[in-house]
């Protein structure tokens, strides 16, 4: 990957999880047809009937953020990948059942380990192929295809190669769902890994974990790289991030993060998904092989194949 700006309606070709396409394609509900982003805390009614609500959001992080939103009726498809750490409150919450992203499914297959929770307790959990839907985009969530199914999901007839949205239809057949609490895993705090008289180097799930101002400091999430992330690190005042590349995904949208803080002068890179487990700071920090940097992060030195140690202790020392 060379670095550059990234168009967000660049199209990258490739694929980090091969699945079979139909070539007979219905045509999606009109609420999600035109794929635009459904917007930051919002959360989109796709369908609504007897059996239930299809809704929809950009990112786990807006789940959240008003308890009386998705419930026991709904199934939830989010534009965040498929990992514990996400679909946690969704469990928590009692969801009928959820579909997210594969992230290119990730090292220790992190990118799908909601996946095999929500089979041990009983919720269909499916996943969309990375490549085939935008990170971050609810509406494209739904209009990505589908490439793995638990066995709860598979029990309703969701399959590989299903249109993600058609697969949600089927889903709603499925039980209203019952809250189960779930811690969404080990690093739930975030962690100073390393400070000098520059300043600090964070580990953390993800930016909504960091409720401080950090300037001067540099984080490695555990999160995709995507718009979300690039928020966060404004919102904080960070001097550098590091993220996961989450497979890249469609129009590169798990990576636009990189090039809006690029924008803002920010250095920022990503790992590749393959190198740290997703959702743990701690696996970008001590595993992460950087895949993708910005003009600014090139700028001090950053390169791919560098670890991510060595990034960020060059973010904060710039």
């Amino acid at each position: 990957m060379t670095v550059g700006t990234i168009h967000r309606r660049a199209i990258l070709a490739g694929a980090a999880s091969i699945v079979l396409i139909p070539c007979a394609r219905a045509a999606p509900p009109a609420t999600i047809a035109d794929g635009a982003v459904i917007g930051r805390d919002e959360q989109l009614v796709v369908l609504e009937d007897t059996m239930g609500r299809i809704v929809a959001y950009d990112s786990g992080a807006y789940f959240d953020k008003d308890p009386t939103r998705a419930g026991a009726g709904d199934v939830v498809a989010v534009g965040s990948y498929c990992g514990l750490r996400v679909l946690a409150p969704m469990f928590t919450r009692g969801v009928k059942a959820i579909i997210a992203t594969d992230a290119g499914i990730g090292k220790d297959e992190a990118g799908i380990s909601g996946l095999k929770y929500g089979e041990i307790i009983g919720v269909p959990v499916a996943s969309v192929a990375v490549m085939s839907a935008e990170t971050s985009n609810g509406r494209s969530t739904l209009l990505g295809t589908i490439s793995r199914a638990n066995a709860q999901a598979r029990a309703l007839g969701v399959f590989p190669g299903q249109q993600a949205w058609e697969a949600a239809a089927l889903l709603t057949r499925a039980p209203d769902g019952k809250p189960v609490p779930t811690r969404p895993g080990d690093e739930e705090t975030p962690v100073v890994v390393e400070k000098t008289s520059t300043g600090r180097i964070w580990a953390t799930p993800g930016t909504t974990a960091i409720h401080e101002d950090i300037s001067g400091d540099v984080f490695c999430s555990g999160a995709n790289s995507s718009r979300v992330m690039s928020d966060g690190a404004l919102r904080m005042g960070a001097k550098g991030a590091i993220a996961n590349d989450a497979g890249i995904a469609m129009n590169r949208s798990a990576v636009e993060g990189l090039f809006l803080l690029d924008a803002r002068k920010v250095p920022a890179a990503s790992v590749a998904t393959l190198s740290a487990r997703l959702g743990e700071g701690l696996s970008t920090w001590n595993d992460g092989i950087i895949s993708i940097v910005n003009e600014s992060a090139a700028r001090i030195g950053l390169k791919a194949g560098m670890s991510a140690r060595a990034a960020a202790r060059a973010m904060l020392e710039a």
